[in-house]
């Protein structure tokens, strides 16, 4: 199978939106005509990532993050990146992006993430394009206590700890809103949406201050844990073909607490 054929097959599969205008979804290095028969996914591309594409044989690989945001404007070899660029040339690996044609899709980030909620019957928390996805979703579940949530949230999610903003633990959750990745932006649909709390990643202080004002409990699960189970998902979609999946999982912002 093609790249080409690849990219209908999750065109189809998973329902992918046009990208924003300020995204670089897409082919990132290689030709869509490639033949692939090995494909790993990672959410992002570093040097380790890339050692082991190599060592795997791979022939494309399949990031949400891309790894080509800006414009390029020299290629140094040298660098950390350059490196990156020279060792997948190098081996015929090819580079394909999901960003926000991915976290916008009928089964892209944020239904996985749903999934793993347990949060069956949704609606999109911040739509954007014309057939009404967009970012984010927003749905009911059983009343529970707020520090009991985020503690179901920890375990749901295979988190190694969440960040839990709210004014009241006594609270109980009935409805609730989410975001895989960074969410900040969209606390206000939540606010305006009436939601009980808000599962997102890349939680700020003044954020966390505002929700609260409003009334809105935020668990902070982490950027990189309210995505990661979305290439998963990829990989199901994936593995209805004779091709070998690989699934490299890497936190590259993880946090050491010491």
């Amino acid at each position: 199978m093609n790249l080409n054929s690849i990219i209908n097959l999750l065109n189809n599969e998973v329902k992918l939106k046009q990208h924003e205008h300020w995204d670089n979804s897409g082919l990132q290095i290689g030709s869509k005509k490639s033949y692939i028969s090995k494909i790993m996914l990672t959410l992002d591309l570093d040097l380790e990532a890339a050692e082991h594409a190599v060592k795997e044989k791979v022939d494309l690989i399949i990031t949400h993050h891309p790894f080509f945001f800006s414009c390029v404007k020299k290629i140094d070899l040298d660098t950390y990146d350059g490196r990156i660029i020279k060792m997948l040339i190098t081996n015929s690996i090819n580079l394909y992006s999901m960003h926000t044609s991915y976290d916008m899709a009928d089964k892209g980030v944020n239904y996985d993430l749903a999934r793993k909620l347990n949060i069956l019957n949704y609606q999109v928390l911040h739509p954007v394009n014309i057939d009404k996805s967009g970012y984010g979703g927003i749905g009911d579940v059983n009343p529970v206590n707020i520090i009991e949530y985020s503690r179901y949230v920890k375990e749901a999610l295979s988190a190694d700890y969440v960040k839990l903003y709210c004014g009241d633990g006594s609270k109980i959750i009935k409805k609730v809103a989410f975001c895989g990745g960074s969410g900040s932006e969209f606390i206000e649909d939540a606010i305006n949406l009436n939601a009980d709390v808000y599962i997102t990643g890349d939680i700020k202080y003044h954020h966390a201050q505002n929700a609260i004002k409003n009334n809105l409990c935020i668990i902070d699960a982490g950027h990189y844990n309210t995505e990661k189970h979305s290439m998963e998902f990829l990989k199901e979609v994936l593995d209805k073909t004779d091709i070998e999946i690989i699934n490299f999982k890497k936190n590259m912002t993880s946090e050491k607490i010491i």
